[in-house]
């Protein structure tokens, strides 16, 4: 079965935000990567002719949503059946090399990462939605199959609860932490 060229347009389009949101929601690599497969295996079989462009988008994150409820559906099953723990998160894909900047940067984007890991789900989905895939409050209301606001409610507790997780790299305690940390105030 060959694809229409409009969905070639839509894959090229949307990709990278696809499997972004993939990724985080199911914190694994090799879990992403079929989600993302079986996403845009389901877009190419049910292929809209007639959703309007401004739709798309949303329609493409409710299956992306959707699948990944599927998957976790099937995981507790399986889980209860056999009795096994899930296995545990990696502590993430990102590589540095060497330099001290990339370091930092990939040890905060872990920070992130494990911040957003432990949000309660639908606040995860709708932080992950807005901020990394940028659609906007009605589109993830839609996308979610929830009122608009508990949208923005769910939203503003992700912040908060981000914010408290996050709160060493906030400009004041980073101030702080050098205060204590000055030559002039160590006593000998």
């Amino acid at each position: 079965m060959t694809a229409p060229p409009e969905f070639d347009e839509l894959y090229n389009q949307y990709k990278t935000m696809v499997f972004s949101f993939s990724y985080h929601l199911t914190r694994n690599r090799g879990e992403a990567e079929d989600l993302y497969q079986e996403t845009w295996l389901r877009i190419v079989n049910k292929f809209p002719g007639g959703i309007k462009k401004q739709t798309i988008k949303a329609w493409i994150f409710t299956i992306v949503s959707n699948l990944h409820k599927d998957s976790l559906r099937k995981k507790r099953v399986r889980r209860l059946f056999f009795l096994q723990e899930s296995r545990s998160l990696p502590n993430g894909d990102l590589e540095t090399t060497g330099r001290p900047d990339e370091a930092e940067r990939a040890e905060i984007g872990k920070d992130i990462n494990r911040a957003i890991a432990v949000l309660p789900e639908r606040q995860k989905r709708v932080f992950i939605l807005k901020e990394m895939a940028g659609l906007k409050q009605a589109e993830i209301s839609k996308t979610l199959a929830i009122p608009k606001g508990t949208v923005k409610s769910l939203m503003h507790r992700a912040v908060k609860s981000l914010q408290k997780e996050l709160s060493a790299y906030r400009p004041e305690s980073i101030k702080e932490r050098g205060k204590k940390c000055d030559v002039k105030t160590l006593s000998v």
